[in-house]
Formats: C-alpha cells, sequence, structure tokens
C-alpha cells in the first residue's frame, strides 16, 4: 500500500514539474534559434552568429548548474553581453604618417566615422599635387599587408580586359570555350561579358560553400577554400534564374577569373602577378590561395577569423595587398599607364541609384555630377575601399583589419572631401 501511495506521489509531482520542464526547454532553444534567424535575416552571419553559439553553450551549462529558468537566461545574457564587449573592436592610438591624411581621420573620428575600426591604413592620390602620394594610418602604415576581398574582382576586371586586347580572350563568346568542364551545362553558356558586369545569373556562392559557411563561420573559420573541380562543379550545378540581371557574385568572378588563368595558359596567380602585380610594381600584393599570408583579422563584433584561403574562388577575392601598392595601382589608373583601362568604362545598369559597370568595376555618378570608379572588398577579418575621380586625378583607398562594410563609406567621404 504504502509503494502505492509513493508511485501516486511521484506521478503527482512529474505532473505538476513536466510543463515547467518543457516551458525551460523551450525557451532555452528559441533564445539562440532567435539569435541566428536574426544573424541569418539581417545578413550578418558570418560576423555575429558566434553570439548565438556562445549562448547556446552558456545556458546549458547555467541550468545543468542552477535547474532555474531566470537565472539560466540572466546568466547567458551576462556571459554574451561581457564577451562581447570584451571582444569589440577598439581604435589603434599609433598615429603613423602624413598630417594632412591624418587630419582627415580625425574630421571623421568627429563625425564617428571610424567606430568600429581598430588599425586602419589610408592613402590620398592626386597627380596635380606637389605630393601626388600620401599615406596615414593607425595602427597601420603603408607596408602593412591586409587582405583586401572583392577589390580583387576589380583587379581580376583589369587583366581580363588586357587579356582581350592581347587577343586570348573573347568577351562574346561562352565561357566554356576557355573552361570546356562547363559545356552542356547552363552555366557554360554565359559569356565572359556577362560574367564581368555580373548578369550571367550566378549565384553569389556556390551550394557547398555555403553549407561550410553554415558550421564554418561561427568558428570564424575560412569557408572558401574551393579547389578547381569543386568550384566547377558548383557553377555547373546553378540554374541561372536571374540572367540578364544585375546579381552580384563571386563564384561568377571566379569563373571569369579562372577563364582568363586558362587562356593564357598559367595559374591564375601567376597571370595577376605577371600582367598586373610586376608591371606595375606591386611588389607586397599577392593572391593568397594556398598559405596564410596576413595574420588572422576580426570580424565587425570582434571574433578573431582565419585568413581566407581561396583557392580556386581567388579572382573574387584573394589577393593581400598594402596601402602603398595600391597606391601604384591608382596613379597607374589615374595616368593611363595600367594594363585594360577599357574594364572601367561603364557598360550595364546596376541595381544601385546611378551606379553602372565596367568589367567588375562599378561607376557612380554623385548628386554633385563627380563620376567614381570604385569597388570595395570584405574578407572575414579584413574590409577595404579603393575609389578614383578620374576627371580630377584623384583616389582615395582605405584598408582595414576589422571586416567593417563601414570602409565603404569612410573612403567616399575621404574621397569626397579630398579637394
Amino acid at each position: 500500500m504504502e509503494r502505492v501511495m509513493a508511485s501516486d506521489r511521484t506521478l503527482a509531482t512529474f505532473a505538476r514539474r513536466w510543463p515547467g520542464r518543457v516551458l525551460a526547454a523551450v525557451v532555452l532553444l528559441a533564445i539562440p534559434a532567435v539569435m541566428l534567424f536574426r544573424s541569418l535575416n539581417g545578413g550578418t552571419y558570418a560576423d555575429d552568429s558566434w553570439t548565438a553559439l556562445l549562448m547556446t553553450g552558456a545556458l546549458a551549462l547555467a541550468y545543468l548548474v542552477s535547474r532555474r529558468l531566470i537565472p539560466t537566461v540572466l546568466v547567458g545574457a551576462l556571459v554574451v553581453g561581457l564577451t562581447a564587449w570584451t571582444l569589440s573592436p577598439s581604435l589603434a592610438d599609433s598615429r603613423i604618417g602624413d598630417a594632412a591624411v591624418l587630419g582627415s581621420l580625425d574630421r571623421e573620428a568627429g563625425q564617428g566615422m571610424l567606430a568600429g575600426f581598430q588599425d586602419l591604413a589610408v592613402a590620398r592620390v592626386d597627380l596635380d599635387s606637389a605630393h601626388p602620394v600620401r599615406f596615414g594610418g593607425l595602427g597601420a602604415d603603408e607596408t602593412t599587408l591586409m587582405e583586401v576581398g572583392s577589390l580583387t574582382k576589380a583587379m581580376t576586371g583589369l587583366v581580363i580586359r588586357d587579356a582581350v586586347d592581347r587577343g586570348e580572350l573573347r568577351m562574346d563568346i561562352p565561357v566554356s570555350t576557355y573552361l570546356p568542364q562547363l559545356a552542356g551545362s547552363p552555366a557554360g553558356t554565359v559569356t565572359l561579358n556577362e560574367l564581368v558586369t555580373h548578369t550571367a545569373g550566378y549565384a553569389e556562392f556556390g551550394a557547398a560553400s555555403l553549407r561550410r559557411a553554415l558550421w564554418g563561420a561561427p568558428l570564424g573559420q575560412n569557408f572558401l577554400g574551393t579547389g578547381l573541380t569543386q568550384l566547377l562543379q558548383e557553377a555547373r550545378e546553378g540554374t541561372l534564374p536571374t540572367r540578364g540581371a544585375y546579381a552580384y557574385s563571386t563564384l561568377g568572378a571566379a569563373i571569369a577569373g579562372q577563364a582568363a588563368a586558362a587562356a593564357a595558359g598559367m595559374s591564375y596567380p601567376d597571370l595577376m602577378r605577371t600582367r598586373l602585380f610586376e608591371p606595375l610594381a606591386m611588389t607586397h600584393t599577392v593572391i593568397e590561395d594556398q598559405r596564410s599570408l596576413v595574420p588572422g583579422g576580426r570580424s565587425k563584433s570582434g571574433l578573431r577569423v582565419q585568413p581566407w584561403l581561396l583557392d580556386a574562388y581567388a579572382p573574387g577575392g584573394g589577393a593581400v595587398s598594402t596601402t602603398g601598392d595600391l597606391a601604384r595601382l591608382a596613379t597607374a589608373l589615374l595616368d593611363g599607364t595600367a594594363p585594360g583601362l577599357a574594364a572601367l568604362d561603364p557598360t550595364t545598369a546596376t541595381d544601385m541609384t546611378g551606379t553602372h559597370i565596367g568589367d567588375f568595376w562599378h561607376v557612380s555618378t554623385r548628386d554633385d555630377g563627380r563620376t567614381l570608379a570604385w569597388h570595395n572588398g570584405q574578407t572575414g577579418g579584413y574590409s577595404s575601399y579603393f575609389g578614383i575621380d578620374r576627371t580630377r586625378g584623384m583616389a582615395v583607398i582605405v584598408l582595414s583589419d576589422i571586416a567593417n562594410p563601414a570602409a565603404y563609406d569612410l573612403g567616399v567621404e575621404l574621397l569626397a572631401g579630398h579637394d
């Protein structure tokens, strides 16, 4: 009889407690799930998805210890909040270089434009000035090597146009002419002209690379180290749903660069070295495709990120450079000595107001009537901006060791104020 009564009490206790346990489980799962959803929906997954992973671990450990929901949630919020605050980038104190450039950075800092940065290197070019090239930086100088991300696309565009001038490439025939592995797929039917204007209909990244990003990005890992065979397979799988309309594609840029390399009979890194970097004495600029050439940078939220070794994806974002080398490139573009200059001629409308595109180069007409040719870039831990005003003979370059999209806004402001 006593055993029956004890059993009844156990069942009654369970009946009272199980709704609370279910509620606790739902809440503890929902919090990181909502954080992940916001990260994905806001386009910041590569930057801040690590906070959802940290929250999951903190909630699980705190609940195992306390078995109480509210204290667990408070502990999780405290752990994530303190970690994010600790990792948050702070602007470097050391000031290096030209006083005028540093003065410009001071003015931008006063407007809040330098929030979220750490080390910054800036170059200004003005062909009509007594000092045509000036450098300045906070924690970095004109020799500091950084990943430039998608600015690589713009440099690839110059080399592609140079290959056309050499008679190695045609822009109006199927890309499978140069990459026969794409024959028989929709991806092989597009032209180089469609690829360099982002109108080929390619996805931004291949499906396999995106799957790697889902688990790699929260851990700060490089997820774009794709070999040529895998890159071509990712392209072959595409159905080109947006063909004919502007849709930015790193996959398409990678295919274009690899096609140019195949047509020239050399690897992509060798193509860029012999056709652009060496002719312009860009001695510190290299394609980072097989081994790390820079220390890991940080995401905007402060997570330490591995260098991006892009392998076959390198034409879409694999270059590392300095403001010193990029100032040489800007000078050559402004004085007309760079190869492939026609890449800067706009041919196709984009989805950005007042902006057309040439061979990967965006060309924007500002409200004040000035026309700027530009490209920006971002990897997991670095960001960049390169803009030139060909009419006035001016350029501004910004490199940062934080993956902060505001590098574009900072570059635009510095170029606008460069009188």
